[in-house]
């Protein structure tokens, strides 16, 4: 009796698949993959860590700076990149982003330019922005639905002044969505971060969970 049970495990052992392949030779394929991944994830930790310290370093730097300084920043920063081998355009965009990283986590404010023309625009934007305060979102789609149902230059132009309004606003949407989303994966990579720490088989399957549920 005991040797047909032995027969019978070995049997139910050696039939096992996944997705038709034998269980066996999938094992050291799907183990590597788990591995790599915990491995990927902490880099991407890791990573993140070390854009924050840069971030944060820059902040220090720009924080107060008039326009011209800031644009001279902004030169020395893409040099930086562009001696490495990128473009002019590539190295722009990396500042960009890491401008934009700073608004997002330390409120930085970029300096205007001090040209005249530009006063003029930006004092022109924000009387044109305080005129349209009172007006909701849908009571400017309306308005300007108005205008351009009259078809008139002016009215035209009107409609385009209510059109850069509501982007604005949009954009501001926007932006408060991407700051929640930003706080939401800079918790998430805390954790990822905690748990690899751990070294746990808890912490193992949570991690295993996790991707699972992000696939």
């Amino acid at each position: 009796m005991a040797q047909q049970n032995s027969v019978a495990i070995a049997s139910a052992i050696a039939v096992q698949t996944i997705g038709g392949v034998p269980a066996v030779e999938l094992q050291q394929t799907i183990f590597a993959i788990g591995e790599e991944t915990l491995a990927a994830e902490t880099a991407m930790a890791r990573g993140k860590e070390a854009l924050d310290v840069l971030d944060a370093n820059l902040h220090d730097i720009v924080k107060g700076l008039p326009y011209t300084e800031f644009m001279l920043v902004r030169d020395f920063h893409k040099a930086g990149a562009i001696d490495k081998g990128r473009t002019d355009d590539a190295a722009q965009k990396i500042w960009e982003r890491q401008v934009n990283r700073m608004i997002s986590a330390f409120d930085f404010v970029k300096p205007k330019s001090e040209s005249k023309d530009a006063v003029r625009k930006a004092e022109a934007k924000e009387k044109e922005i305080a005129k349209l305060a009172e007006f909701g979102d849908g009571e400017l789609a309306d308005l300007k639905a108005d205008l351009l149902a009259k078809g008139d230059a002016k009215s035209l132009r009107e409609a385009m002044k209510l059109n850069k309004e509501i982007d604005r606003r949009n954009a501001t949407d926007l932006e408060a969505a991407k700051a929640q989303r930003k706080a939401i994966a800079d918790k998430l990579i805390a954790r990822v971060k905690e748990l690899s720490k751990a070294g746990t088989d808890d912490a193992d399957a949570l991690l295993i969970s996790a991707l699972q549920m992000l696939s």
